[in-house]
């Protein structure tokens, strides 16, 4: 079979959605549409759908688009927003203040600068535009220090607006230039608050990576910083080389970000991090990363501060080591430094870019069925779970709980996030797979004993490497969960190799006594793009889990814990909404929590349309079915009736696979009400 036929169904929606984008910029220009266009932001891909206006637009020199900034009275998106003034301006970038004429409400508008707009140049100022909305609609969800995105991305004349929160305070540069430097306690408050906002940035896969007093903010209602500007940040892959947009900011950057090419990571916003505390408990801004490496001395803040503690002082050189490998490693592990845990209030985003967990608040878990048998079923020699499931569903939390119960058994257990590892060549991922084990189990690195011989292909060497080192390291069973295993799919080379190991391993568990010891969990949340052969396939042999849906009770017991006190009629006109979707449950269940004035009914009403709690869910969702236009035409079907209706068997399992119907023997409806309602207004 040729190899285009295995391509991903990401990487064709990536190529229509480019494809998309170069035929809206490079469509003839005659000058009659309006001047405005709004592009609806989808957090599931780099960068939102373009829609093509349906007639083109001319660069709008007419109405001040042309102009070097706007002025006070401007007014954009047909007179939705009204400029009030200018907020700062930037290489690339400038800010305004704005009103929304509807609602009244203050906001901040950010576009680019008119004298870098060249028609050679102008899709990629739109792409990085739309990828910073992505960003701040990923991470900002439940973070108050996080800045928020409001909802769009609009288009005046030939510029990007990104239309975002209007934070009312000062930045920390000029709270430091007001009052001088911050006392030991009110910078350290200050800082993991911007820390729990880094954190849950890095929990997306995503870097800062322009972290400094200029672009944190802090209220004035005293409700503490805000980190802004996410106008640099990338994504990032443990462990690998990566271009990287150029930008950063002296003082602040780290040595690494002064590299075209380099290995980032959070160990990058770790610096930033660190001489912003610098500035905050000093007043003076520290020497950059380029002097550093010509030889230039760093003082300790110390020096500049004697009441700063030597804890503190400590920390922050720790924190702005120029290798990185000496800095920490993580947001969490610098924060410890300082004597600062992370609030509990974060937003928990989880490592696989979704914005919620799904079963579990706190210390609080919601039991299934599937549970109990999952923890009967690891105990077993060579055991194979497979946890699928749409979306949100609370895959990960399962697949912990397993780990956890194996480890109150003696068990070894490592969680591995397939997310972080490079998927382009076999042999490299191979050798990374069996390094982070390893590194999880704490042995030694004896890799380069077990990879030297050209005889054996890299899966042999792998076997070897896990059967005569890891496995016989101790008489405990290993219990390894691999979550994300998705990521592999749209590689062919690395997911054939692979699912194939994996596949060999479990049947290996059956006869070979160190085999037994391994006990395999895998999680994955999309369907399986390529094609095995029936006997190099892990997806047939061992015990399946499909996560079901919340019961009524159980619905009712996640809505005590956030305490809300519903009646029975109250929770089932929920469930009549949204079923019994733990992350949409939890969704409403947080939101009422949080929102004492807000009711049931005006939740409900608005919950199918762009202004109620789950419109970031539906864009989603929407984006996908807009990408794949037989998936539409077969869900439009669905729609035009309140009865089951029989689709292509393959259509059907790919929109069961998306979570978007649930199939009735031969024939599938819309899983919930909330899609029936939402996408019949979107696409019929």
């Amino acid at each position: 079979m040729k190899t285009n036929k295995h391509r991903s169904v990401c990487g064709k929606l990536k190529q229509q959605l480019n494809n998309r984008v170069q035929r809206w910029f490079n469509s003839p220009k005659n000058g009659h549409s309006s001047t405005t266009q709004t592009i609806t932001v989808n957090v599931a891909e780099p960068y939102p759908p373009y829609k093509p206006p349906s007639t083109p637009q001319q660069p709008n020199h007419g109405n001040g688009v042309s102009n070097i900034t706007w002025l006070p009275g401007y007014r954009l998106h047909k007179g939705k927003y009204t400029i009030e003034k200018k907020l700062g301006q930037g290489g690339l970038g400038i800010t305004y203040l704005a009103r929304n004429n509807k609602t009244r409400d203050r906001i901040v508008i950010k576009t680019i600068l008119n004298h870098v707009l060249r028609q050679d140049n102008l899709l990629e100022y739109w792409k990085i535009f739309a990828n910073e909305a992505v960003k701040l609609a990923q991470c900002s969800c439940g973070n108050p220090h996080l800045v928020s995105l409001c909802e769009e991305i609009i288009r005046e004349g030939e510029l990007p607006c990104l239309i975002m929160e209007y934070i009312e305070g000062e930045t920390l540069s000029d709270l430091v230039k007001r009052q001088g430097v911050l006392s030991e306690e009110k910078a350290l408050l200050y800082i993991g608050q911007i820390g729990s906002a880094l954190w849950d940035i890095h929990q997306q896969g995503l870097l800062h990576r322009d972290v400094k007093p200029n672009n944190i903010m802090v209220r004035n209602d005293g409700t503490g910083a805000v980190l802004i500007d996410l106008g640099i940040a990338t994504k990032f892959v443990p462990g690998v080389t990566q271009t990287h947009l150029c930008g950063r900011t002296p003082g602040y950057a780290p040595l690494e970000q002064y590299e075209w090419r380099s290995q980032q990571g959070p160990y990058t916003d770790v610096y930033a991090l660190a001489a912003t505390l610098y500035v905050l408990l000093t007043g003076k801004k520290p020497v950059s990363a380029d002097d550093r490496i010509e030889g230039a001395v760093l003082p300790p803040p110390k020096d500049f501060n004697p009441n700063i503690s030597d804890r503190i002082n400590r920390a922050i050189l720790h924190g702005m080591k120029l290798v990185a490998r000496d800095r920490p490693q993580s947001i969490p592990e610098f924060l410890n430094l300082l004597g600062i845990e992370l609030p509990t209030n974060n937003s928990t985003n989880s490592t696989n870019n979704q914005p919620h967990t799904t079963a579990k608040v706190g210390d609080f878990y919601i039991e299934r069925p599937q549970d109990t048998e999952c923890y009967q079923k690891i105990v077993q020699p060579g055991a194979l779970i497979r946890i699928k499931a749409p979306k949100l569903m609370g895959k990960t939390l399962l697949s912990h709980r397993i780990l956890d119960y194996a480890k109150s058994r003696g068990y070894r257990t490592v969680y591995l996030n397939l997310n972080e590892f490079p998927c382009h060549d076999l042999d490299i991922f191979l050798q990374s797979f069996c390094v982070r084990v390893t590194q999880k189990l704490k042995l030694p690195n004896e890799l380069q004993n077990y990879w030297q011989d050209s005889f054996f292909t890299s899966e042999v060497k792998c076997s070897t490497y896990f059967e005569q080192h890891l496995l016989v390291s101790s008489e405990s069973p290993l219990v390894l969960c691999l979550d994300n295993l998705e990521r592999v799919f749209p590689h062919q080379q690395v997911a054939e190799g692979f699912l194939t190991l994996l596949r060999s391993w479990h049947e290996n568990g059956q006869f070979y006594d160190s085999w037994k010891r391994l006990r395999l969990i895998v999680v994955y949340a999309t369907e399986v793009y390529i094609e095995l052969a029936i006997n190099k396939s892990p997806f047939n042999v061992g015990y399946p889990v499909d996560l079901t849906d919340f019961s009524l009770k159980q619905v009712q017991d996640l809505a005590r814990f956030h305490g809300i006190n519903l009646s029975v009629n109250s929770v089932q006109k929920l469930m009549a909404m949204v079923g019994g979707h733990p992350y949409l449950l939890q969704l409403a269940f947080s939101t009422l929590s949080k929102n004492p004035n807000m009711t049931m009914e005006h939740l409900l009403e608005t919950a199918p349309t762009e202004s109620g709690i789950y419109r970031h869910h539906l864009r989603e969702l929407l984006n996908n079915l807009m990408l794949h236009p037989n998936l539409l035409n077969a869900f439009k079907k669905l729609l035009t009736t309140t009865q089951a209706v029989r689709l292509d068997y393959k259509e059907t399992y790919l929109l069961e696979s998306l979570g978007l119907v649930r199939a009735i023997g031969n024939d599938c409806i819309p899983r919930y009400n909330l899609y029936r309602e939402y996408f019949s207004n979107r696409i019929l």
